[in-house]
């Protein structure tokens, strides 16, 4: 039997083929914006915690997450669809820059990732993968970056980094406020 994680593993050869991961954070990238910046309780419901957890298995979609968490005028979010990385621009407020995202919304992002991560923990059957937890903790890293709570950020990027290693989001989000850069909102 084989302890081999599946979810890395390309289930075909052909040139459209995507890993399994990145075609189920795609797929569930809509349920994820959804709960993340409903009105309502800041827990989320452990079918919204698998559905978050598991569109922030892959960076891409993460990146859409973000520039959606960022959007003041974006509430849809049946057309959130995954960043193209050879077709689409980085978002801008990806990088702290453009229009001031609304506060509010990010901050209860941020903690809907969060509370996905903490429900990840309490369930220990759970068959999550580590990459979405780590990919959660991540986002809520960046909502934190982007409200101007660099020490929070920072703690949320060391977690998402203590789940998986090699997290890009984590340590960009650790290495820019290890820098000392801030977001450049304007009005």
């Amino acid at each position: 039997m084989s302890c081999m994680d599946t979810s890395t593993v390309r289930t075909g050869s052909g040139p459209f083929t995507r890993h399994p991961r990145e075609i189920a954070a795609a797929v569930t990238l809509p349920a994820a914006a959804r709960a993340l910046v409903a009105p309502g309780a800041p827990t989320v419901l452990p079918t919204a915690a698998q559905a978050v957890i598991t569109a922030c298995a892959a960076l891409a979609p993460r990146i859409a997450l973000l520039a959606f968490i960022g959007q003041r005028d974006r509430t849809d979010p049946d057309g959130v669809r995954a960043f193209d990385p050879f077709r689409d621009v980085v978002p801008p407020v990806m990088r702290g820059v453009g229009p001031e995202p609304d506060r509010d919304r990010v901050r209860t992002a941020g903690d809907r990732c969060v509370e996905a991560w903490r429900w990840w923990v309490r369930t220990p059957e759970n068959a999550v993968s580590r990459f979405g937890v780590a990919g959660a903790l991540a986002t809520a890293a960046w909502c934190s970056w982007a409200l101007g709570s660099e020490l929070r950020a920072v703690t949320r990027a060391r977690y998402a980094l203590e789940v998986r290693a090699d997290d890009p989001l984590a340590a960009l989000v650790l290495r820019t406020c290890r820098a000392g850069a801030h977001p450049r909102w304007t009005g």
